[in-house]
């Protein structure tokens, strides 16, 4: 399998800390997969994301994009935070083409890439809207698509639904789901809900109370698990990554 991210011996400490926030981390991250990232608040899941996006450089260690060293931010990396970091005196199109314009693509080019977006979220009908009109849930879309106008090789998302209400949240992993499959993507999930974990991940990476330390790396069977189909079984490996995050 061909490695889009490798994290190697990976250690943060911010700066007056006594103890690193990452400590001696390793991952690997492959092409067209699903990685969710799940602990308790304060176990460096935010801080291990900054970090391969570019944001926080290690204290030792390295984080390898396509075997390159990641040295800062780049569009080769897509984030989609929280709090969707949208602008607000931009419109739906304007959002979601923000990057391609910096990078100074053409005008027909950012058209046809955005309406190609607005189409794969479901929000073509909202395309002239400013981002401070629309609902929680819509506004993530618009995140997410301007995340994919540069065609990341890597999307990552902090937590990104964790505002939303349970059926707002439910399709937007619908959208998440429907897009890694139609486009290839691969993708990187940070969150603190262990079933939203179990749904999106292929792949669980578990991170222990004490910072910075991974616990291991599961294998997922539930992937994209429909509600009627959760069983004993699936209590049982939800109650075991359970166990290893309190």
């Amino acid at each position: 399998m061909e490695k889009i991210i490798e994290v190697k011996d990976l250690t943060v400490t911010y700066e007056n800390d006594d103890k690193p926030t990452l400590n001696s981390l390793n991952l690997d991250i492959t092409r067209g997969e699903i990685v969710t990232v799940i602990g308790k608040s304060g176990c460096g899941k935010s801080t291990l994301l900054n970090t391969i996006a570019g944001y926080i450089e290690p204290t030792t260690g390295e984080v390898l994009l396509n075997g390159k060293p990641v040295t800062g931010p780049n569009w080769k990396l897509g984030v989609v935070f929280q709090n969707n970091a949208l602008y607000p005196w931009l419109n739906v199109a304007d959002n979601i083409g923000f990057g391609l314009k910096m990078r100074h693509f053409d005008k027909d080019a950012i058209d046809e890439r955005v309406d190609t977006l607005l189409d794969q979220v479901q929000l073509t009908d909202k395309k002239k809207d400013y981002v401070f009109s629309l609902s929680g849930g819509m506004r993530q879309r618009v995140a997410i698509a301007r995340a994919l106008a540069n065609q990341p090789q890597l999307v990552m998302f902090d937590e990104s639904f964790g505002a939303l209400d349970e059926f707002t949240r439910n399709d937007i992993h619908d959208v998440i789901l429907d897009l890694w499959k139609s486009l290839h993507l691969t993708f990187f999930i940070i969150t603190h809900d262990i079933d939203e974990a179990i749904k999106l991940g292929n792949r669980i990476m578990i991170m222990t109370p004490d910072k910075g330390s991974q616990l291991r790396v599961v294998e997922n069977p539930y992937f994209n698990i429909n509600s009627a189909d959760i069983d004993s079984d699936y209590m049982k490996f939800k109650n075991d990554i359970l166990t290893q995050i309190v």
